[in-house]
């Protein structure tokens, strides 16, 4: 008798357990948690039927949109492994659902783990391989929404991540490396970020350097390429940035030069060599840069008398950032400095795919 009465109990605890197994599954928690039909669009990559969703369950109230994004933004990150392009699709979605001005408003934290979640998206390989135009699409999206945050920080790291997408682009699509370069250079050209996260955007201007010193890219977007050159020159000469990596700081200048005295960029934007010269003998004579490098005016005098060496790919020293390599390499800026310490006799630059 009490073994029949327990026989259900015992059923139920074996489909609770197996229940729970199902969802402990890599990837499992995030999709299953979500409502029916939602987890529905997301896992066909549906973008338009994600957000329509988002806003119908959400009742307009922002804050309940925004975790529904960011609950998004989770599962697709599973996905990224078994379906980089609904993955890739369903991180788009979370980050527009998250550049509405209520939302941003309403919920802060929950933009930021959005965008940093949707830059691991971005930058993860199997995405990068079955779907690099919508990699850059999102990288687009999630920079514009980190920029209008508040967090300088923050931005520093998505434009780090942004300008990955755009050297692994630069011979597939140069035109996209540009514009990708581009954003990530403006995002972090403001004193709030090159104060708050120096390092990280000496990175953000060392790649996007290398972006545009490629002649694919400068064939294919000579005038972003000299309006990319002369911001990041003048990025890499602030104190802040220059004093966290100078040897990476001198080789910018060294890219953004050769690159505004390139035919195709001179054709195109004839002044932009004005600028960068004008920028570069101020920070030859610049004693904060020279108290951190005391062969800055040697080194960038060499530049502008065209003795300077180009570098179209990281240093092989220098491994790509990630979000969870961000921190050291704020901590350790020295890493991320390519020798040589004194400019050499130029050579043929190699066309260096970045990935």
């Amino acid at each position: 008798m009490i073994s029949r009465l327990l026989r259900p109990l015992g059923v139920a605890l074996l489909f609770l357990a197996g229940a729970l197994a199902a969802v402990a599954q890599p990837g499992g928690t995030s999709l299953n948690s979500l409502p029916p039909a939602l987890r529905a669009a997301v896992a066909a990559g549906n973008g338009n039927q994600i957000r329509q969703t988002i806003t119908t369950l959400s009742g307009g109230n922002p804050q309940t949109a925004a975790n529904l994004a960011n609950q998004v933004a989770a599962a697709a990150e599973a996905l990224v492994s078994t379906n980089p392009q609904a993955a890739v699709q369903a991180a788009g979605a979370a980050v527009a659902v998250m550049s509405t001005a209520a939302v941003q408003a309403s919920s802060p934290a929950q933009v930021q783990s959005v965008v940093t979640t949707a830059a691991r998206i971005m930058v993860a390989p199997s995405v990068q391989q079955s779907a690099p135009a919508a990699s850059a699409t999102l990288a687009q999206s999630v920079m514009q929404v980190a920029a209008a945050g508040s967090n300088p920080t923050v931005v520093a790291n998505i434009a780090a991540q942004v300008v990955t997408v755009a050297e692994r682009l630069a011979q597939s699509a140069p035109a996209t490396a540009a514009q990708l370069a581009n954003v990530a250079v403006s995002a972090v050209q403001n004193a709030a970020v090159t104060n708050s996260a120096p390092a990280q955007v000496a990175n953000v201007a060392a790649a996007a350097a290398r972006v545009v010193v490629q002649p694919a890219v400068q064939a294919a977007a000579p005038a972003a390429s000299a309006a990319i050159a002369t911001m990041v020159t003048q990025v890499v000469s602030t104190p802040a940035v220059y004093q966290s990596a100078p040897q990476a700081a001198i080789q910018v200048m060294a890219n953004a030069y050769a690159t505004v005295t390139s035919s195709a960029v001179t054709a195109a934007a004839p002044t932009a060599v004005q600028t960068v010269t004008q920028t570069l003998n101020q920070a030859a004579t610049n004693t904060s840069l020279t108290q951190s490098n005391v062969t800055n005016a040697a080194q960038v005098n060499a530049i502008l008398a065209g003795q300077g060496t180009t570098q179209s790919a990281p240093p092989t020293n220098v491994p790509t950032s990630t979000p969870s390599q961000q921190q050291t390499t704020q901590q350790n800026p020295a890493n991320q400095q390519p020798p040589p310490t004194t400019p050499l006799t130029p050579t043929p630059t190699p066309i260096v795919s970045p990935t």
